[in-house]
């Protein structure tokens, strides 16, 4: 039998403080659930990208899974308030790690990348997550026509705009494959309502970066 090696008690352990660590704070500052669920969301996503470093795909899928259960039964008996109380119905926080799962699933057996490919990939998929997601939402505070979902022309925009920077932080040229790419992901985004968003942006930000590194 095989047990988890020490990185997967450790990770456990890192995401386990850190919503325990935001549900105090915001029971005890009384902040919006709303903040403190971005918070999460940035936090989490950008812990994510070491696990590659220390975990092997098999044990990040089983991570992944883990947390999976432990959402949903947090949603279900309302434990975490700091990532469930928001003023719409989503069940993005439940299919987060379900989503890197996913991701992770695609790149390292699926596809079957080598492990630095799928690495990278991998980290772009959970920038896409993390940081691009936020931006659509935070854009969103800006007046504009509204899509569906509650998704809006500035919060795309947004999302179109955070990934143009997130292909030149990579040294993608922006060529008009990189602005066709990051559109698809922005108008994927927009399409995507009640957080489900959180299941498919990891792998189809994986997918980007693929065709992107591949066609320069």
């Amino acid at each position: 039998m095989t047990y988890p090696p020490f990185a997967f008690w450790a990770f456990s352990g890192l995401f386990g403080i850190l919503f325990v660590l935001m549900e105090a704070v915001k029971r005890r500052r009384q902040i919006s659930g709303t903040v403190t669920r971005k918070i999460l969301h940035v936090s989490t996503a950008l812990i994510s990208m070491a696990l590659p470093s220390y975990l092997s795909p098999g044990w990040m899928l089983v991570l992944a899974g883990t947390f999976t259960v432990v959402l949903g039964l947090s949603k279900a008996f309302k434990v975490f308030t700091s990532i469930h109380e928001v003023p719409r119905k989503t069940w993005g926080e439940v299919v987060f790690p379900l989503g890197i799962g996913l991701a992770v699933w695609l790149v390292y057996y699926a596809l079957g990348l080598d492990h630095g490919l799928a690495t990278r990939a991998l980290r772009f998929g959970l920038l896409t997550l993390g940081i691009l997601d936020v931006a659509a939402e935070w854009g969103g505070q800006i007046p504009s026509p509204k899509l569906w979902f509650g998704k809006s022309v500035a919060g795309s925009l947004s999302f179109f705009a955070a990934g143009l920077v997130l292909c030149a932080a990579h040294g993608i040229p922006l060529t008009g494959t990189a602005v066709a790419a990051v559109a698809g992901l922005s108008l994927s985004e927009s399409l995507l309502g009640r957080g489900i968003d959180n299941l498919a942006l990891p792998s189809l930000g994986a997918l980007a970066y693929l065709l992107l590194v591949t066609s320069n």
